[in-house]
């Protein structure tokens, strides 16, 4: 097993752990996060999957089955984005403001 799948086979064991955590956890921003680090997670072995697919493709000179990998390969390096994005914006609505909070709001 090559570096692609040792990063694939790792998010998905990273994918499978936070959703165990995820399913007994009680609602909250922290879960938010969790929630979507799994989705990023999804995102990165379905990426490591069609890269390899489209790497073989290319070995093969098979054209058509290059261009349908790479192809999906794109779609989900764009969702990885998206998802990597809203890690981002879900750290930032979790963590507390730093102003100085009043007791009438």
């Amino acid at each position: 097993m090559g570096p692609i799948g040792i990063v694939g086979f790792g998010a998905l064991g990273v994918l499978v752990l936070l959703w165990l955590v995820i399913s007994f956890t009680a609602r909250s921003p922290r879960r938010e996060v969790l929630e979507w680090i799994a989705a990023f997670s999804l995102y990165v072995s379905l990426c490591m999957l069609f890269l390899n697919l489209s790497l073989r493709a290319h070995e093969g000179d098979n054209m058509f089955a290059l261009v349908a990998f790479a192809f999906l390969l794109l779609i989900f390096v764009c969702g990885g984005c998206v998802s990597l994005w809203n890690v981002f914006r879900a750290i930032a609505r979790s963590s507390p403001p730093s102003g100085p909070s009043s007791a009438t709001n």
